[in-house]
């Protein structure tokens, strides 16, 4: 199955929307949020504005993966073939939004990194299959819900530019950072293992070469990405906490 009109129009008004927030938006909310965005260096002020436009993606895109995710419909382990409306949408988001942070990324070095160019290219093929094969759409949409933490991930890093690392926002949102990067890129690993069985009767293969291979493949390297992140997430908590106690009981 190929694009339709409508998928595509979602992925033009994704990448549009996407370069619009980063462009207008992100400056204008941050200017008016805190004075010290003026202050900072035009690479950091590049930076801030792309983690609310990523943030604005991960709430929009994990809202919709926590959508499918609690009223899937026809989206459940067993079905194999099965098309999800919703799901293949926010897939085509999802590609919209990679296309234009990686023509951010080479218009502005600074937002090149290396993880980043290789989650992004893992990202859009996950989201180019998963928005035109309509098949296994409960696990693709583990996909989109990883998305549910960017928010809290993108805003933990503005709050730390705008040098916020001592509020109480900050520390609250660190706290939802955890669960939710936990919760939804680390603890529905095992959900995948649901796929043992069609793999067995030997179901699974016939969905593609391209969706089998990301499946196989790219899965396990995003989520091998997601428990690596979460264990820097997770050390960088433990010496902030450590920090403020500390000083706290000193002082």
């Amino acid at each position: 199955m190929a694009f339709s009109s409508y998928h595509i129009m979602t992925i033009v008004a994704s990448f549009f929307s996407h370069v619009a927030i980063f462009k207008w938006l992100a400056p204008w909310m941050l200017r008016n949020v805190s004075p010290v965005f003026a202050t900072l260096p035009r690479d950091k002020q590049i930076v801030t504005r792309n983690r609310v436009m990523s943030a604005f993606h991960g709430a929009v895109t994990g809202g919709m993966g926590l959508y499918v995710f609690l009223y899937p419909g026809e989206a459940i382990p067993t079905q194999i073939w099965c098309d999800a409306p919703t799901y293949r949408h926010a897939g085509c988001i999802i590609l919209g939004y990679t296309l234009a942070d990686m023509l951010l990324m080479v218009l502005d070095t600074c937002l090149q990194d290396w993880m980043f160019i290789v989650h992004h290219a893992i990202t859009f093929t996950g989201g180019y299959v998963g928005s035109v094969i309509p098949a296994v759409p409960y696990y693709g949409n583990l996909w989109v819900l990883m998305e549910l933490s960017s928010p809290f991930v993108n805003l933990r890093m503005i709050l730390y530019s705008l040098g916020q690392e001592r509020s109480r926002l900050y520390l609250l949102n660190g706290i939802l950072m955890l669960v939710t990067f936990f919760t939804c890129r680390v603890m529905t690993i095992p959900l995948w293992f649901q796929l043992a069985e069609p793999m067995a009767t030997g179901e699974l293969y016939e969905i593609g070469p391209l969706l089998f291979f990301t499946i196989v493949v790219l899965t396990p390297i995003i989520y091998g990405m997601n428990i690596y992140w979460f264990g820097k997430m997770c050390s960088k908590s433990y010496q902030h906490l450590y920090h403020t106690l500390f000083s706290n009981y000193w002082l």
